[in-house]
């Protein structure tokens, strides 16, 4: 094989046309990556800010949302009360009635 070191115009841009290639492409990359970490960047910091907004909110649902132990506790309550109320509006016709025919006259004593 027989190599010519004769170098002539076309090689010369071919060599240039590779250069500038390589170096648009390395240009291309480094420029797409600073795109990247910008974006990942500014991606973390939302997800910190959500991440703050979350742990707010947990913090509010705790102080001010009732717990369903606690309101299933009020509920039993509240039922046991109204049942009292209930059961003291039946007899309140046994009572009036009593009351009218002088049985259940308060202070003990006789008319």
């Amino acid at each position: 094989m027989n190599f010519s070191w004769d170098i002539n115009l076309g090689h010369v841009v071919t060599i240039a046309l590779a250069l500038i290639g390589l170096i648009g492409g390395y240009v291309t990359i480094r420029i797409k990556t600073a795109d990247n970490e910008e974006k990942t960047r500014a991606l973390g910091i939302r997800v910190d800010t959500y991440a703050i907004a979350i742990s707010d909110l947990r913090l509010h649902v705790a102080d001010t949302c009732v717990k369903k132990d606690d309101l299933e506790k009020v509920e039993d309550r509240i039922g046991r009360r109204l049942d009292t109320v209930e059961h003291t509006i039946r007899n309140m016709t046994t009572t009036i009635l009593a009351a009218v025919n002088g049985n259940g006259r308060r202070g003990g004593g006789q008319p």
